[in-house]
Protein backbone atom coordinates (compact mmCIF):
# COMPACT_ATOMS: atom_id res chain seq x y z
CA UNK A 1 0.00 0.00 0.00
CA UNK A 2 2.82 2.41 0.77
CA UNK A 3 4.58 3.37 -2.44
CA UNK A 4 7.19 5.96 -1.65
CA UNK A 5 10.34 6.13 -3.72
CA UNK A 6 13.40 7.28 -1.78
CA UNK A 7 16.72 8.42 -3.19
CA UNK A 8 19.54 5.94 -2.63
CA UNK A 9 22.40 7.65 -0.85
CA UNK A 10 25.34 6.93 1.40
CA UNK A 11 23.15 7.06 4.50
CA UNK A 12 21.42 3.85 3.42
CA UNK A 13 24.46 1.84 4.46
CA UNK A 14 23.94 3.01 8.05
CA UNK A 15 20.31 1.98 7.85
CA UNK A 16 21.26 -1.49 6.61
CA UNK A 17 23.69 -2.11 9.45
CA UNK A 18 21.09 -0.78 11.90
CA UNK A 19 18.71 -3.45 10.66
CA UNK A 20 21.20 -6.14 11.67
CA UNK A 21 20.80 -5.26 15.35
CA UNK A 22 17.37 -6.84 15.46
CA UNK A 23 15.20 -5.91 12.50
CA UNK A 24 11.68 -6.84 13.50
CA UNK A 25 8.78 -6.92 11.08
CA UNK A 26 6.60 -3.87 10.68
CA UNK A 27 3.02 -3.67 9.41
CA UNK A 28 2.27 -0.66 7.24
CA UNK A 29 -1.08 1.15 7.25
CA UNK A 30 -3.64 -0.70 5.16
CA UNK A 31 -1.42 -3.73 4.76
CA UNK A 32 -1.57 -7.25 6.17
CA UNK A 33 2.03 -8.37 5.56
CA UNK A 34 4.89 -7.85 7.95
CA UNK A 35 8.15 -7.15 6.15
CA UNK A 36 10.89 -8.87 8.15
CA UNK A 37 14.61 -8.55 7.43
CA UNK A 38 16.74 -11.34 8.90
CA UNK A 39 20.44 -11.13 9.70
CA UNK A 40 21.13 -13.22 6.60
CA UNK A 41 19.10 -10.77 4.51
CA UNK A 42 21.21 -7.90 5.82
CA UNK A 43 24.44 -9.74 5.03
CA UNK A 44 23.23 -10.37 1.49
CA UNK A 45 22.30 -6.74 1.05
CA UNK A 46 25.65 -5.66 2.43
CA UNK A 47 27.36 -7.85 -0.17
CA UNK A 48 25.22 -6.24 -2.87
CA UNK A 49 26.32 -2.79 -1.68
CA UNK A 50 29.95 -3.89 -1.83
CA UNK A 51 29.56 -5.35 -5.31
CA UNK A 52 29.95 -8.97 -4.18
CA UNK A 53 27.92 -11.71 -5.89
CA UNK A 54 24.91 -13.12 -4.03
CA UNK A 55 23.74 -16.58 -5.08
CA UNK A 56 20.77 -16.93 -2.75
CA UNK A 57 17.39 -17.10 -4.45
CA UNK A 58 15.32 -14.30 -2.90
CA UNK A 59 12.15 -15.00 -4.87
CA UNK A 60 9.09 -14.55 -2.69
CA UNK A 61 10.70 -12.15 -0.25
CA UNK A 62 8.32 -9.23 0.46
CA UNK A 63 11.05 -6.73 -0.40
CA UNK A 64 12.00 -8.38 -3.73
CA UNK A 65 10.05 -5.69 -5.57
CA UNK A 66 10.59 -6.82 -9.16
CA UNK A 67 10.43 -10.53 -8.42
CA UNK A 68 13.80 -11.37 -9.99
CA UNK A 69 15.08 -13.26 -6.95
CA UNK A 70 18.16 -11.06 -6.56
CA UNK A 71 19.25 -8.03 -4.62
CA UNK A 72 18.97 -4.84 -6.64
CA UNK A 73 18.45 -1.12 -6.24
CA UNK A 74 14.69 -1.61 -5.84
CA UNK A 75 15.21 -3.89 -2.83
CA UNK A 76 17.63 -1.37 -1.35
CA UNK A 77 15.07 1.38 -1.77
CA UNK A 78 12.42 -0.55 0.13
CA UNK A 79 14.69 -1.42 3.03
CA UNK A 80 15.80 2.21 3.28
CA UNK A 81 12.18 3.32 3.26
CA UNK A 82 11.22 0.89 6.00
CA UNK A 83 14.08 2.17 8.15
CA UNK A 84 13.06 5.80 7.66
CA UNK A 85 9.34 5.33 8.19
CA UNK A 86 9.51 3.05 11.24
CA UNK A 87 8.63 5.87 13.60
CA UNK A 88 5.57 7.07 15.40
CA UNK A 89 3.56 9.96 14.07
CA UNK A 90 0.31 11.64 15.02
CA UNK A 91 -0.16 12.70 11.39
CA UNK A 92 -1.43 10.50 8.57
CA UNK A 93 -1.49 11.30 4.87
CA UNK A 94 -4.25 9.24 3.23
CA UNK A 95 -4.68 9.65 -0.50
CA UNK A 96 -6.14 8.24 -3.70
CA UNK A 97 -4.14 8.80 -6.87
CA UNK A 98 -4.92 7.37 -10.29
CA UNK A 99 -2.32 9.07 -12.49
CA UNK A 100 0.36 9.89 -9.92
CA UNK A 101 -0.31 13.62 -9.59
CA UNK A 102 -1.89 13.39 -6.14
CA UNK A 103 0.74 10.86 -5.09
CA UNK A 104 3.45 13.44 -5.82
CA UNK A 105 1.79 16.00 -3.53
CA UNK A 106 1.18 13.37 -0.83
CA UNK A 107 4.78 12.18 -0.86
CA UNK A 108 6.02 15.75 -0.47
CA UNK A 109 3.72 16.35 2.51
CA UNK A 110 5.00 13.12 4.06
CA UNK A 111 8.60 14.20 3.54
CA UNK A 112 7.97 17.64 5.05
CA UNK A 113 5.94 16.50 8.06
CA UNK A 114 7.27 13.03 8.88
CA UNK A 115 3.69 11.73 8.58
CA UNK A 116 2.65 8.13 8.09
CA UNK A 117 1.15 7.11 4.76
CA UNK A 118 -2.02 5.30 3.71
CA UNK A 119 -2.68 4.77 0.01
CA UNK A 120 -6.37 4.40 -0.82
CA UNK A 121 -6.56 1.85 -3.63
CA UNK A 122 -9.69 0.53 -5.31
CA UNK A 123 -10.43 -3.18 -4.97
CA UNK A 124 -11.12 -3.06 -8.70
CA UNK A 125 -8.37 -0.74 -10.02
CA UNK A 126 -9.30 2.10 -12.34
CA UNK A 127 -8.06 1.56 -15.89
CA UNK A 128 -7.36 4.23 -18.48
CA UNK A 129 -10.72 3.43 -20.08
CA UNK A 130 -12.43 3.88 -16.70
CA UNK A 131 -11.41 7.54 -16.60
CA UNK A 132 -11.91 8.34 -20.27
CA UNK A 133 -13.85 11.50 -19.54
CA UNK A 134 -15.15 11.98 -23.07
CA UNK A 135 -16.99 8.65 -22.77
CA UNK A 136 -20.21 9.37 -20.90
CA UNK A 137 -20.54 5.68 -20.00
CA UNK A 138 -17.07 5.21 -18.54
CA UNK A 139 -16.84 3.99 -14.97
CA UNK A 140 -15.75 7.31 -13.46
CA UNK A 141 -18.60 9.16 -15.20
CA UNK A 142 -21.17 6.70 -13.92
CA UNK A 143 -19.81 6.85 -10.36
CA UNK A 144 -19.59 10.63 -10.22
CA UNK A 145 -23.17 10.94 -11.51
CA UNK A 146 -24.44 8.80 -8.61
CA UNK A 147 -23.66 10.18 -5.15
CA UNK A 148 -24.65 6.88 -3.52
CA UNK A 149 -21.88 4.86 -5.17
CA UNK A 150 -19.20 3.65 -2.78
CA UNK A 151 -16.33 1.88 -4.59
CA UNK A 152 -14.73 -0.82 -2.47
CA UNK A 153 -11.26 -0.11 -1.09
CA UNK A 154 -8.72 -2.90 -1.60
CA UNK A 155 -7.26 -2.93 1.91
CA UNK A 156 -8.39 -0.74 4.74
CA UNK A 157 -6.13 0.32 7.61
CA UNK A 158 -7.22 -1.39 10.82
CA UNK A 159 -8.06 1.91 12.48
CA UNK A 160 -7.04 5.55 12.66
CA UNK A 161 -7.12 5.87 16.45
CA UNK A 162 -3.47 6.86 16.81
CA UNK A 163 -3.73 9.84 14.46
CA UNK A 164 -4.82 13.35 15.43
CA UNK A 165 -4.34 14.96 12.00
CA UNK A 166 -5.27 13.41 8.65
CA UNK A 167 -4.33 14.97 5.33
CA UNK A 168 -6.80 13.62 2.76
CA UNK A 169 -5.70 13.76 -0.86
CA UNK A 170 -7.48 13.07 -4.14
CA UNK A 171 -7.79 14.22 -7.75
CA UNK A 172 -10.81 16.29 -8.74
CA UNK A 173 -13.20 14.33 -10.94
CA UNK A 174 -15.97 16.40 -12.49
CA UNK A 175 -15.54 19.14 -9.91
CA UNK A 176 -15.77 16.81 -6.89
CA UNK A 177 -13.88 14.20 -4.91
CA UNK A 178 -13.91 10.66 -6.36
CA UNK A 179 -16.53 8.46 -4.73
CA UNK A 180 -13.84 6.19 -3.27
CA UNK A 181 -12.95 9.09 -0.95
CA UNK A 182 -16.54 8.96 0.32
CA UNK A 183 -16.02 5.25 1.02
CA UNK A 184 -12.98 6.05 3.12
CA UNK A 185 -14.68 8.85 5.05
CA UNK A 186 -17.68 6.69 5.93
CA UNK A 187 -15.48 3.84 7.15
CA UNK A 188 -13.94 5.56 10.18
CA UNK A 189 -14.77 7.90 13.04
CA UNK A 190 -13.41 11.39 12.33
CA UNK A 191 -15.35 13.16 15.08
CA UNK A 192 -12.18 13.90 17.07
CA UNK A 193 -9.81 14.29 14.12
CA UNK A 194 -8.45 17.29 12.28
CA UNK A 195 -8.94 16.63 8.56
CA UNK A 196 -7.13 18.66 5.91
CA UNK A 197 -8.15 18.04 2.28
CA UNK A 198 -5.79 18.58 -0.64
CA UNK A 199 -6.42 17.84 -4.28
CA UNK A 200 -4.89 17.97 -7.74
CA UNK A 201 -6.66 19.47 -10.72
CA UNK A 202 -5.81 21.28 -13.92
CA UNK A 203 -8.48 23.92 -13.34
CA UNK A 204 -11.35 22.90 -11.03
CA UNK A 205 -11.26 24.16 -7.45
CA UNK A 206 -11.52 22.29 -4.17
CA UNK A 207 -14.60 24.07 -2.78
CA UNK A 208 -17.27 21.59 -3.94
CA UNK A 209 -15.38 18.61 -2.57
CA UNK A 210 -14.82 20.37 0.76
CA UNK A 211 -18.56 21.00 1.03
CA UNK A 212 -19.30 17.34 0.25
CA UNK A 213 -16.77 16.11 2.81
CA UNK A 214 -18.19 18.35 5.54
CA UNK A 215 -21.71 17.05 4.87
CA UNK A 216 -20.73 13.40 4.58
CA UNK A 217 -19.53 12.63 8.10
CA UNK A 218 -18.87 14.28 11.47
CA UNK A 219 -15.38 15.75 11.57
CA UNK A 220 -13.76 17.27 14.64
CA UNK A 221 -12.10 20.06 12.69
CA UNK A 222 -12.10 20.44 8.91
CA UNK A 223 -9.36 22.87 7.94
CA UNK A 224 -9.40 24.75 4.63
CA UNK A 225 -7.93 22.60 1.88
CA UNK A 226 -5.70 23.37 -1.08
CA UNK A 227 -5.76 22.62 -4.80
CA UNK A 228 -2.41 21.94 -6.46
CA UNK A 229 -1.19 21.40 -9.95
CA UNK A 230 0.29 17.93 -10.21
CA UNK A 231 3.72 19.48 -10.76
CA UNK A 232 3.62 21.68 -7.65
CA UNK A 233 7.03 22.23 -6.06
CA UNK A 234 8.05 21.33 -2.53
CA UNK A 235 8.40 25.05 -1.81
CA UNK A 236 4.76 25.63 -2.82
CA UNK A 237 3.58 22.79 -0.61
CA UNK A 238 5.71 23.94 2.31
CA UNK A 239 4.28 27.45 2.01
CA UNK A 240 0.79 26.03 2.35
CA UNK A 241 1.73 23.82 5.30
CA UNK A 242 3.16 26.86 7.07
CA UNK A 243 -0.26 28.55 6.95
CA UNK A 244 -2.05 25.69 8.72
CA UNK A 245 -2.91 25.95 12.39
CA UNK A 246 -2.42 22.32 13.35
CA UNK A 247 -3.34 20.99 16.80
CA UNK A 248 -0.55 21.22 19.33
CA UNK A 249 1.62 18.15 19.52
CA UNK A 250 1.70 16.07 22.68
CA UNK A 251 4.16 13.82 24.43
CA UNK A 252 3.89 11.61 27.50
CA UNK A 253 5.87 12.13 30.70
CA UNK A 254 5.71 8.97 32.82
CA UNK A 255 6.63 9.23 36.49
CA UNK A 256 6.20 6.36 38.93
CA UNK A 257 3.88 4.54 36.56
CA UNK A 258 1.63 7.59 36.10
CA UNK A 259 1.45 9.00 32.58
CA UNK A 260 1.18 12.77 32.30
CA UNK A 261 0.11 14.34 29.02
CA UNK A 262 2.27 17.27 27.98
CA UNK A 263 0.92 19.68 25.36
CA UNK A 264 3.98 20.99 23.56
CA UNK A 265 4.73 24.67 23.12
CA UNK A 266 5.14 26.35 19.76
CA UNK A 267 8.93 26.52 19.93
CA UNK A 268 11.73 25.02 17.88
CA UNK A 269 12.97 23.18 20.95
CA UNK A 270 9.60 21.53 21.52
CA UNK A 271 9.43 20.43 17.87
CA UNK A 272 12.94 18.99 18.14
CA UNK A 273 12.00 17.15 21.32
CA UNK A 274 8.98 15.55 19.64
CA UNK A 275 11.10 14.56 16.65
CA UNK A 276 13.79 12.95 18.79
CA UNK A 277 11.24 10.96 20.77
CA UNK A 278 10.02 9.37 17.54
CA UNK A 279 13.24 7.34 17.69
CA UNK A 280 12.29 5.96 21.09
CA UNK A 281 11.59 6.80 24.71
CA UNK A 282 14.16 8.57 26.88
CA UNK A 283 14.62 8.19 30.64
CA UNK A 284 15.76 11.28 32.56
CA UNK A 285 16.63 11.51 36.25
CA UNK A 286 14.93 14.62 37.63
CA UNK A 287 16.67 16.08 40.65
CA UNK A 288 14.93 18.17 43.28
CA UNK A 289 15.86 21.85 43.20
CA UNK A 290 14.74 24.88 45.18
CA UNK A 291 11.44 23.51 46.40
CA UNK A 292 9.72 24.43 43.14
CA UNK A 293 11.13 22.23 40.34
CA UNK A 294 12.64 18.95 39.24
CA UNK A 295 15.50 19.27 36.76
CA UNK A 296 17.48 16.71 34.76
CA UNK A 297 19.94 16.36 31.89
CA UNK A 298 18.69 15.53 28.41
CA UNK A 299 20.81 13.27 26.17
CA UNK A 300 20.96 16.02 23.53
CA UNK A 301 20.96 19.80 23.20
CA UNK A 302 17.87 21.56 21.85
CA UNK A 303 17.59 24.96 20.19
CA UNK A 304 17.24 27.73 22.76
CA UNK A 305 14.86 30.67 22.46
CA UNK A 306 15.02 31.84 26.06
CA UNK A 307 12.68 34.48 27.39
CA UNK A 308 12.20 35.80 30.91
CA UNK A 309 9.38 33.69 32.33
CA UNK A 310 7.43 33.38 35.53
CA UNK A 311 6.58 29.70 35.58
CA UNK A 312 3.48 28.06 36.98
CA UNK A 313 2.98 24.50 38.21
CA UNK A 314 2.93 22.04 35.30
CA UNK A 315 5.30 24.03 33.06
CA UNK A 316 7.93 21.98 31.26
CA UNK A 317 10.93 24.14 30.36
CA UNK A 318 14.31 23.89 28.68
CA UNK A 319 17.19 25.32 30.73
CA UNK A 320 20.55 26.17 29.13
CA UNK A 321 19.69 24.09 26.08
CA UNK A 322 20.27 20.64 27.57
CA UNK A 323 18.29 20.41 30.81
CA UNK A 324 14.59 19.75 31.19
CA UNK A 325 12.74 21.29 34.11
CA UNK A 326 9.31 20.34 35.42
CA UNK A 327 7.77 22.91 37.77
CA UNK A 328 5.45 22.02 40.63
CA UNK A 329 5.63 25.59 41.94
CA UNK A 330 6.63 28.98 40.54
CA UNK A 331 9.94 30.57 39.66
CA UNK A 332 11.15 33.50 37.55
CA UNK A 333 14.09 32.98 35.19
CA UNK A 334 15.04 32.77 31.53
CA UNK A 335 13.76 29.56 29.90
CA UNK A 336 12.68 28.09 26.58
CA UNK A 337 9.15 26.70 26.77
CA UNK A 338 8.75 23.01 25.95
CA UNK A 339 5.16 22.46 27.03
CA UNK A 340 2.72 22.12 29.87
CA UNK A 341 1.28 19.19 31.79
CA UNK A 342 -2.49 19.11 31.35
CA UNK A 343 -5.22 17.52 33.44
CA UNK A 344 -3.39 17.61 36.80
CA UNK A 345 -3.74 20.01 39.71
CA UNK A 346 -0.75 21.48 41.53
CA UNK A 347 -1.57 19.39 44.59
CA UNK A 348 -1.68 16.16 42.58
CA UNK A 349 1.53 17.01 40.73
CA UNK A 350 3.35 17.86 43.97
CA UNK A 351 2.22 14.59 45.54
CA UNK A 352 3.34 12.60 42.50
CA UNK A 353 6.80 14.19 42.39
CA UNK A 354 7.43 13.90 46.13
CA UNK A 355 10.33 15.55 47.94
CA UNK A 356 13.30 13.77 46.36
CA UNK A 357 14.69 12.85 42.96
CA UNK A 358 12.45 10.99 40.51
CA UNK A 359 12.95 9.04 37.30
CA UNK A 360 10.89 10.27 34.34
CA UNK A 361 10.31 8.63 30.97
CA UNK A 362 9.69 10.91 28.00
CA UNK A 363 7.88 9.19 25.15
CA UNK A 364 5.63 9.90 22.15
CA UNK A 365 1.94 10.33 22.80
CA UNK A 366 1.13 7.48 20.37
Amino acid sequence: MMKRALTICGAVLTAVFALSTGAAGRTVQGGETQRTCTAEDVRNLRDFLLGKPCEEDLAGKPYDLNGDGKWNAADLTLMKREQLTAKDSSILVAYFSRTGNTEHIADTIIDLTGADCCVIEAAVPYTDDDIRYQDSECRANREQNDKTVRPEIARMPENLDSYDVIFLGYPIWWGEEPRIIDTFLESFDFSEKTVIPFCTSASSGIAASEKNIAALTEIGSLLPGKRFQGSASAADIRSWLDTLELPAQKIILEIGGTELTVTLADTQAAAELAEKLRDGSVTVMLNEYGGFEKVGDLPWTLTRSDVSTETVPGDLMLYQGSQITLFYNSNSWSYTALGRVTGMTQEALTALLGSGDVSAVLKPAH
